[in-house]
């Protein structure tokens, strides 16, 4: 099973492969807060330090709301529409 590491606190949660990062939600370790769950507000912008490679390609409305928001680099997404297909470790921008 992939693995999330909090790259602040070190802290990992094991995932589904294929799963949503919001699927963080349901656990006891998460640290990240997710306000409208569809690329609409950057509550849950992260950067990943690393894995970047075992998430899914941006979409339109994501690459839209960090532009809008001003977070760029190619390590910057919105976990809320990040699908997990390996091991990452982020941090919390948000």
């Amino acid at each position: 099973m992939p693995t999330v590491t909090f790259y602040q606190s070190g802290k990992s949660v094991e995932l589904n492969q294929n799963s949503e990062l919001l699927d963080l939600e349901n656990t006891d370790q998460c640290e990240l807060d997710f306000g409208c769950r569809a690329a609409g507000c950057g509550t849950c912008a992260i950067e990943v330090v690393a894995g970047l490679h075992n998430l899914n390609p941006k979409n339109e409305d994501e690459e839209d709301m960090l532009d809008r928001l001003d977070i760029n680099g190619p390590n910057c997404r919105l976990a809320c529409q990040c699908r997990l297909n390996g091991d990452i470790t982020i941090r919390s921008l948000g």
